[in-house]
């Protein structure tokens, strides 16, 4: 997407509740159903629309003045307050992305970094870049990150520990008191981050967050982004939570000024209950039909907690998926380890009907 195409379309008053089907004069190829990147389609919230329209004039500034932009002060008093923290326990970042990126500056030059086998990996492909060293831990047979052989592996050469819950491709949340008990073990010895991209899509999202240990001064940072349930994958807004110290530390090494526009949808969308709301029931209703395409071919789903499902077709996915995105359904697939197994983002219901067609010929073509 061009950047005045993007900021085009931030100007356009939105047509309808909960439509996302736009960003002005940008447009999805004709036809195309992309279920690829684990974005929400039903976003941005309308407030949060509603409220970028009044300050679309400012992008010409930097948005460094409280002035100009009190949204900051405003979105991170917001956050801090509903978990019950103070500002100095967050930072606000250009999508979780960079301030994981930001942890690695900061800490990856003091010894290596631990990490499930299969996991979200782009800040790892950064932290490789860099010449960090990564020490990757296979899941268990289940699918499901191996935090006992992760914790034998800690001693003085890591220096971070990065976990996904719930964990990206496969959707499983990690046991919550089995995660508890790892942070506060490992977290003496080294900082554990906890990547909550997916949280508001858990089943329970309060019970299953780490935040709690860093109202206990324990030695986590928790990342979130507005990427996922809130819609705004394309605002690049997120942040992070931990002890005082860890974030003046993360924030030392953050790479961009915050932006502005993204503030103030981000803002708007944080307090929208009724977008959050609808969104997680759209997502859900989603999720069901994507299970139940699956299963009418005889696959089975990993019962994912995320806005997306991964499951083993049986078949070589490289091939399949390059098949479907003939069809135009874009979709995810040839995970090293995992050579069968595809991910399905999850897109407007309408776009889901298309998949269940798509994928159950490409998918009887191809038994």
């Amino acid at each position: 997407m061009k950047r005045r195409q993007l900021l085009g379309g931030l100007g356009v008053a939105l047509l309808s509740p909960f439509s996302g089907s736009s960003f002005g004069q940008y447009v999805l190829p004709p036809g195309q159903v992309r279920l690829v990147f684990n974005e929400n389609p039903y976003g941005p919230s309308p407030k949060a629309i509603a409220a970028v329209n009044d300050v679309v004039a400012l992008s010409a500034y930097y948005p460094d003045s409280p002035t100009d932009f009190p949204i900051l002060d405003d979105l991170t008093k917001a956050i801090a307050q509903r978990h019950g923290l103070a500002s100095e326990n967050l930072l606000v970042s250009s999508g979780s992305n960079e301030a994981l990126q930001a942890a690695i500056l900061a800490y990856g030059d003091k010894g290596k970094i631990l990490v499930p086998g299969l996991t979200y990996d782009a800040h790892l492909h950064y932290a490789k870049q860099l010449g960090v060293d990564i020490i990757s831990v296979p899941l268990r047979s289940d699918l499901q990150i191996d935090l006992d052989a992760m914790s034998a592996i800690v001693d003085d050469t890591v220096s971070l520990v990065y976990l996904a819950n719930p964990n990206n491709p496969t959707g499983l949340p990690i046991d919550t008191a089995a995660l508890r008990q790892f942070c506060r073990r490992v977290g003496k010895r080294t900082l554990v981050i906890v990547d909550e991209a997916y949280n508001e899509l858990a089943t329970s999202p309060s019970d299953q967050s780490m935040v709690d240990l860093v109202r206990d001064n324990q030695n986590v940072l928790i990342t979130r982004t507005f990427s996922k349930i809130f819609g705004m994958a394309g605002m690049r807004v997120g942040y992070a939570l931990g002890q005082p110290e860890t974030i003046a530390k993360v924030s030392n090494t953050l790479m961009a000024w915050p932006n502005g526009i993204g503030l103030t949808a981000a803002y708007h969308s944080y307090l929208d209950e009724e977008f959050i709301a609808f969104s997680r029931q759209k997502i859900l209703e989603g999720r069901a039909m994507v299970n139940a395409t699956l299963q009418r071919s005889g696959v089975t789903p990993v019962p994912s907690q995320t806005n997306f499902v991964f499951a083993d077709i049986g078949i070589e996915s490289t091939e399949f998926v390059a098949r479907m995105a003939d069809r135009n359904v874009l979709i995810r697939g040839g995970y090293a380890g995992y050579p069968s197994h595809i991910r399905i983002s999850m897109g407007k219901l309408e776009d889901l009907n298309i998949f269940d067609r798509v994928f159950s010929e490409v998918y009887a073509a191809s038994s």
